[in-house]
């Protein structure tokens, strides 16, 4: 991972939320997957609301749950969320963007769940 932002810190004061994360530990015999205990973590919510057409040709209302976590925050696909009431529980993460400022330094994580 790249080094720290001196921006992190910034970042990190506008995280007024807490999730939960789970670190995706692998499989049980049934293929089940095993988690390790959960992690309190500040987060902040991002809601985004896009309106896309389906087969049918209709639109539909879409809404994605981006979790902005910590620069340092240990957290990859597959790991499962606990997001802030009233949202998603157990959710799975797809995939993790991390966000980096203009000389390459990580000033957070933007987690989108599954």
């Amino acid at each position: 991972m790249a080094p720290v932002s001196r921006l992190a810190g910034i970042t990190a004061h506008t995280m007024r939320q807490v999730c939960t994360i789970y670190r995706y530990a692998g499989a049980d015999d049934t293929g089940q997957p095993i988690y390790h205990e959960g992690v309190a973590t500040p987060c902040r919510l991002a809601i985004r609301t896009r309106r896309v057409m389906d087969d049918a040709g209709d639109y539909i209302t879409n809404q994605e749950v981006v979790v902005i976590v910590p620069a340092d925050t240990a957290i990859q696909a597959m790991d499962m969320v606990d997001l802030p009431s009233p949202y998603q529980q157990g959710a799975v993460v797809a995939s993790v963007a991390t966000a980096t400022d203009m000389l390459g330094h990580v000033t957070h994580q933007a987690v989108r769940i599954a």
